[in-house]
C-alpha cells in the first residue's frame, strides 16, 4: 500500500475523530488520514473505518496489556505496531464491506514473555487480508504470535496472507508461531509462512565485506527486519530508527 502524506493526527492531542469511554478511546475515522497513536495511557482502542483509507502507526512502550478493535468499512487499513513493551497484545480485524482491505505489521523486540492473539474476520466477499509479524528476542525475551483468519462459506474471491518472523538472539528456545487458517469457503486464496531462528552469518558476512563491522552489520540487519517491514513514510521510519538508539543506546543489538 502506497503511503501518502495526508492528514496526520496524533490520538491524544483533542482532535474531533477521538472519544474517551473510561479507559478505552473510539476512533472513527471517514477521510483518508495518517494517525499516530503513542500507547501508553489507554488499554484499548476500537477503530472504525468508513470509506477511508488510514495508515496507523503505534508506537507501544506501555505498562498494561493492549487491545485493538479495528472496524473496516469500505476502505482500507495500514495498521503498524512498533512495540518494545512486554505487555501482550490483543487485535481483532472485521473486514465489514466488499473491497475492504486490512493490512497488519506488527515489530517487536522482547526482553520478557510477550504474546500476540491477532484475528481477522472476512464478514464480506472481495475482501483482503494481510499480516506480517516481524519479532526480536533479547535477554530473557520470548514471541508468541496466534494468528487466526476466518472465512466462512459464503464468502467469495477473499485473499488472506499471514507471515511470521522470529529471530532469536538469544539462548531461550520457547518461541511460538501459531498459524491458524479457519477457511469454510472454496473460493478464497490462503497462505502462511513461519520462520524462528537467528540470521544468517553469509548476511552478515556480506556486510562485513562492503567495510562495516559486526556491530554496524548486526545493527543494519536488525533495524531492517524492525522497520523496513512497516508500511510508514520515510519521515517516521528515520524517527524510529533516532527512537531505537534513545531508548537501547548504540550497542544492544549486537549479534
Amino acid at each position: 500500500m502506497e503511503v501518502k502524506q495526508v492528514n496526520r493526527i496524533v490520538v491524544g492531542s483533542g482532535s474531533n475523530i477521538e472519544k474517551k469511554q473510561g479507559n478505552k478511546i473510539i476512533i472513527n475515522l471517514s477521510s483518508d488520514v495518517n494517525l499516530l497513536i503513542n500507547d501508553v495511557f489507554y488499554a484499548e482502542y476500537e477503530i472504525n473505518v468508513y470509506n477511508a483509507n488510514s495508515n496507523i502507526l503505534i508506537l507501544k512502550d506501555a505498562k498494561d496489556d493492549s487491545k485493538y478493535i479495528i472496524n473496516v468499512n469500505k476502505g482500507s487499513v495500514s495498521f503498524n505496531n512498533f512495540s518494545f513493551s512486554s505487555k501482550d497484545t490483543y487485535i481483532l480485524a472485521n473486514l465489514n464491506s466488499e473491497h475492504s482491505r486490512i493490512d497488519i505489521y506488527n515489530s517487536t523486540i522482547a526482553f520478557n514473555k510477550v504474546k500476540y492473539d491477532i484475528l481477522v474476520n472476512h464478514n464480506n466477499s472481495k475482501t483482503i487480508s494481510n499480516v506480517y509479524n516481524n519479532g526480536i528476542t533479547k535477554e530473557n525475551g520470548t514471541i508468541i504470535y496466534n494468528v487466526t483468519s476466518y472465512a466462512p462459506s459464503n464468502i467469495k474471491e477473499g485473499v488472506i496472507n499471514q507471515d511470521s518472523k522470529i529471530y532469536t538472539l538469544n539462548e531461550i528456545n520457547e518461541n511460538r508461531i501459531n498459524p491458524i487458517l479457519l477457511i469454510d469457503s472454496f473460493d478464497v486464496e490462503a497462505r502462511h509462512a513461519a520462520f524462528i531462528g537467528n540470521y544468517k552469518e553469509d548476511a552478515l558476512f556480506y556486510l562485513m565485506s562492503r567495510g562495516l563491522d559486526r556491530n554496524e552489520a548486526s545493527n543494519l540487519l536488525i533495524i531492517g527486519s524492525l522497520i523496513g517491514i512497516l508500511d510508514i513514510c520515510f519521515d517516521e521510519k528515520e524517527k524510529l530508527k533516532k527512537k531505537l538508539n534513545n531508548w537501547y543506546g548504540g550497542d544492544w543489538y549486537g549479534l
